[in-house]
This record gives structure tokens, C-alpha cells and sequence, in this order.
């Protein structure tokens, strides 16, 4: 069974449909720490009210002097809108020459969610799409800019439409998922060193620490045309459940039972200061960009004076 078949059913593990296989085979499958781990007793209900804490923050790291990642969040101020596409959360990473890295991440972050917002298709297919299309418009102005070519970035959507989530993605920058004790990695970079470990010829350890792991198979700008991997049917979220989208400055340095132990209590915002501190404290060799989205049900607001924040870009350091 291939690794989306087993991320789909796990997806699906709350649709009244009984899985064709057992929900301790996929979520063991799908656990990044390898550990075993076991289903949770009995699920939400579907009326369950859910809300959104959301921490985004990037740092340059402690040996380059600039920054390439970028990240956005948004939450459409059209309550139309929000209810059909939720609020959107990217992480991209950019990559080429000088000071282009920067230009096509920023420009990820600009596109993707005009591109999303904009489509009159379902969440699912107008994340993909607006990764796809954005990836034309970096790649053209690659082309039109001898400066800026071979330019490129990573890219991670994830849109929150609750009780739904979809995500899609290209490139080695990640989504994880805890859930309970147990902490998934829920995409699989396109890299030729992660295509080694799907044939087999290298395991997940030996990936981590091999000397070109950050070779890409694809990222937004490098070819004219790419397939964006993503979920054709959401995730079902759960009250408790903590994503985290970063970039590889922090999965390259920081353990998958570390990052674990660090999201799994307190704030959002104090848990994502925390994964820099972390992956700095390993030497910091590439920017360090990580959004934490925490779904919970809703608390009483003791602070009546306090705004939602409707729009968040991480621009530069």
C-alpha cells in the first residue's frame, strides 16, 4: 500500500465507511517518531464548535545573514468567504542566487492565497490549483530575469476550514500532526534523497543525515509546469489536534520526539519560540520559519479589549 493510500485512509478514519484496514495499521504506518501507536477511543461529535490559535514566526538562524523563508496566515474578513474557505496558513522556503530565494518565496506567499480566495473551486482542488498557477508566475519571472534564474521555493498550504482541513504542497517543507501522544508527518518531501526511501535504498535515519537530502525533485519555479501533491478529501480535525508547517531549518536539526515534546503543551506562540530556540541551539544553518495551529474548542474571553488578528505575514527578519 503507498504512503498516500495509507494518509487517505487515516484521513477518512472518521467517515462512516468502515477503513479496509485497521486504523492501528495506518496511523503506526503514518507515526513519524515510529513508534507504535494506537487509535484514539471514540471521536468528536460533528457539531463540535472548533477555533483556531495560530502562532507563525521565521528566523534567519545563527550563520546566514538573510532570510529566504516567508509565512502568511489569513482569515478572510468576508464572513462568506471564511465559511467556504476557512482560514489559510503557508509556509514556503526559497532558494537561488543572491537575493531571488526571497523573491519567490514572497511571492508564494502573495500568490497562493490571492489565487485560493480567488477560485470558485472547492477547497481541495483550489489549494492545488493556486500552487500550481503560482508556480508559472515564478518560474516566468525566472525566466524573464537573468539575476533570478534558477530561482525557486517550497510551499505549504494549509487551509482550515473547520471541522475540515486540506493541504497542499511541494517541496521538503512539512506538515505534521499531533494528535493525543502520537505525532504524524503527514507529507513526503519531494526530494531525491526521500525518493531513495520510498525505493527502499535508504532508511528514514539515513535520509536524515545524508549530505544531499536537500536536493529537491521539485519546487515552485523550477520548471514551468509541476503537479502539486495534495488531499483530494480532507482531514477531519479533532479538538486538541496541533499542525505544525516548517521549513527544513527546523526539521533538518530539531528530532521528530523533540518537536513532539515541545507542541504538545502551553501557547502556540510560546511553543513555536521554543522550535527556533531549539534548532538554533543545533547550530541554526538555514532559516527557521514554523507555524503551529492549534484546534481547540472555544474559551471564555477574559479579555475583552483583545483583536483577532485577521492577517499575519512573516516578510523578513
Amino acid at each position: 500500500m503507498s504512503f498516500w493510500e495509507k494518509v487517505r485512509k487515516f484521513m477518512q478514519a472518521n467517515d462512516t465507511e468502515e477503513p479496509s484496514s485497521s486504523p492501528e495499521e495506518n496511523l503506526k504506518t503514518l507515526s513519524a517518531t515510529g513508534e507504535r501507536a494506537e487509535p484514539a477511543a471514540g471521536t468528536e461529535a460533528a457539531t463540535e464548535t472548533l477555533e483556531l490559535e495560530i502562532s507563525l514566526q521565521s528566523d534567519p538562524g545563527m550563520v546566514r545573514t538573510n532570510n529566504e523563508d516567508r509565512g502568511v496566515y489569513k482569515v478572510p474578513s468576508d464572513p462568506e468567504v471564511a465559511a467556504r474557505k476557512g482560514t489559510l496558513v503557508i509556509v514556503a522556503d526559497g532558494m537561488g542566487g543572491a537575493s531571488a530565494g526571497e523573491v519567490a518565496s514572497e511571492m508564494a506567499i502573495r500568490l497562493v492565497p490571492e489565487l485560493y480566495y480567488n477560485s470558485s473551486q472547492p477547497p481541495a482542488l483550489a489549494l492545488k490549483e493556486a500552487l500550481e498557477q503560482a508556480n508559472r508566475e515564478i518560474h516566468r519571472a525566472a525566466q524573464a530575469d537573468l539575476e533570478k534564474r534558477g530561482m525557486g521555493t517550497t510551499c505549504v498550504a494549509v487551509a482550515v476550514v473547520p471541522p475540515e482541513v486540506f493541504m497542499a504542497y511541494v517541496g521538503d517543507s512539512r506538515l505534521y500532526l499531533l494528535r493525543g501522544d502520537d505525532f504524524y508527518q503527514l507529507t513526503e518531501d519531494h526530494s531525491v534523497v526521500f525518493e531513495m526511501v520510498r525505493q527502499g535504498i535508504l532508511t528514514r535515519d539515513q535520509a536524515r543525515h545524508h549530505e544531499e537530502r536537500n536536493v529537491l525533485s521539485m519546487s515552485m519555479g523550477g520548471r514551468p509546469e509541476i503537479t502539486a501533491s495534495f488531499w483530494e478529501k480532507p482531514m477531519m480535525a479533532r479538538a486538541g489536534d496541533r499542525f505544525l508547517i516548517c521549513s527544513d531549518g527546523l526539521h533538518d536539526l530539531v528530532g521528530d520526539a523533540e518537536m513532539q515534546a515541545i507542541i504538545a503543551d502551553g501557547p502556540a506562540d510560546a511553543a513555536v519560540h521554543s522550535l527556533i530556540a531549539a534548532a538554533n541551539s543545533k547550530g541554526g544553518l538555514d532559516n527557521i520559519t514554523a507555524a503551529l495551529i492549534h484546534v481547540h474548542t472555544p474559551k471564555v474571553q477574559l479579555d475583552t479589549d483583545s483583536k483577532a488578528t485577521r492577517e499575519v505575514a512573516i516578510l523578513s527578519p
